[in-house]
């Protein structure tokens, strides 16, 4: 394996910085996304490395490849989209005029996750002047904050199709507080309905069941914390998240929906879930003859419910272990896993594909809300890690 010596030498903070607030400064809302990807294409070719676009005219999806008939190819993930500002009175400065001040970088987008494919940019050229026999690829990509249909999917789609070329390992830029992210929690939505009597107001006491009282009850069973733990990942989560009720201001109302939103761990199912939503419901209506329920939720064809399941990279695959002896060698410390809380990355898809993907980026702030920001130092230590990467996977 070649040293990475020299390489970490190349990293150099202020292109990177640069480079974000390039990004940064392209409104991308999802949806709107074309500026910035042909913006990144622009400085990729820039950089001597041929690019593709994929997908719509409107929306492209932007793929390039260094040495793509090398034995081995290493793809890089990172999404150019970002959610809406969501009240600029909220913000201290400009979302769209990044600012440097001392180890922050603020603006939309600077830690989710225009900062890192940055990085991602930045470490390709440096594997470029290295000539290393390893085939890298970045795959920037839209529409990650609304479902990747109109982005990583459509790079899986031409994977299926032999239209693109299909990565061995694949590491995913999102915040991961230069922790290793191998496992993503599933997901199931699903209602639960509870039953009641209708009546007239004035015979609320004397003939009616209320149906909000009685999901009310329910939601206090299950508005609770789990009481599992998973080393990957951590704890599940429920959480209830909407609720419809009611058809007139003076009738009580005979039906209550609860919509209810529970992230997974490996090892559990819709199956194993409604165990668990029964065991609290019957003893929440323990002794209460009134007490009626029913959960209500999608299923397939052949009447199963249908749920996202977790998905997991272990971390002693060649991938995960490359990616430990890189922290090591990096940052001179003993790598950690991602066990906090996080919502889902496209990392999900390419697992669900079958490629090993774990994640690892940069530690920032206030994603989605005002005054986002990224620590630059963590930046320069994700690029630390990723040249790293580079020379442990070559051979």
């Amino acid at each position: 394996m070649p040293s990475p010596d020299k390489a970490l030498t190349l990293i150099d903070r202020d292109e990177i910085v640069e480079l974000s607030k390039q990004l940064i400064r392209v409104p991308s809302v999802t949806g709107d996304e074309k500026r910035v990807v042909l913006l990144a294409r622009d400085t990729i070719e820039g950089l001597g490395v041929e690019t593709r676009l994929h997908g719509s005219a409107e929306r492209p999806v932007l793929t390039a490849t260094l040495n793509p008939e090398a034995e081995t190819l290493l793809a890089f993930n990172g999404h150019l989209d970002t959610v809406p500002i969501a009240s600029r009175d909220a913000w201290e400065t400009d979302p769209y005029d990044p600012q440097l001040t001392g180890n922050t970088l603020t603006g939309r987008g600077s830690c989710d996750m225009k900062s890192a494919c940055a990085v991602m940019i930045h470490v390709l050229g440096i594997a470029k002047r290295q000539r290393l026999p390893l085939g890298v690829s970045l795959h920037l990509v839209p529409d990650e904050e609304k479902g990747a249909n109109r982005g990583t999917k459509i790079l899986l789609e031409e994977m299926a199709k032999g239209n693109l070329r299909r990565p061995d390992h694949v590491v995913i830029g999102e915040k991961s507080n230069l922790k290793l992210r191998v496992a993503e929690r599933g997901g199931w939505s699903f209602k639960i309905r509870f039953r009641g009597r209708a009546t007239h107001t004035a015979y609320a006491r004397h003939e009616g069941i209320n149906a909000i009282a009685k999901a009310s009850r329910g939601v206090l069973a299950l508005e609770k914390p789990i009481d599992k733990w998973h080393p990957w990942i951590g704890a599940p989560v429920i959480s209830v998240n909407s609720i419809q009720a009611g058809t007139a201001g003076n009738q009580v109302p005979d039906e209550c929906t609860i919509g209810v939103d529970r992230r997974l761990i490996p090892g559990e199912t819709p199956d194993t879930v409604a165990a668990e939503v029964t065991q609290a419901l019957d003893e929440a209506g323990r002794g209460d003859p009134d007490w009626r329920w029913e959960i209500d939720a999608p299923k397939d064809a052949e009447g199963k419910w249908t749920y996202t399941p977790a998905s997991y990279t272990e971390p002693d695959t060649p991938l995960g272990k490359a990616l430990q002896s890189s922290i090591r060698t990096a940052l001179g410390k003993e790598p950690e896993l991602f066990v906090e809380w996080a919502g889902g990355t496209d990392g999900a898809h390419y697992r669900s594909a079958g490629i090993p993907t774990i994640g690892f980026g940069p530690n920032g702030e206030h994603m989605h809300g005002p005054n986002e920001l990224v620590y630059v130092d963590t930046l320069v230590a994700q690029a630390r890690v990723y040249v790293a990467l580079l020379h442990a996977l070559s051979p």
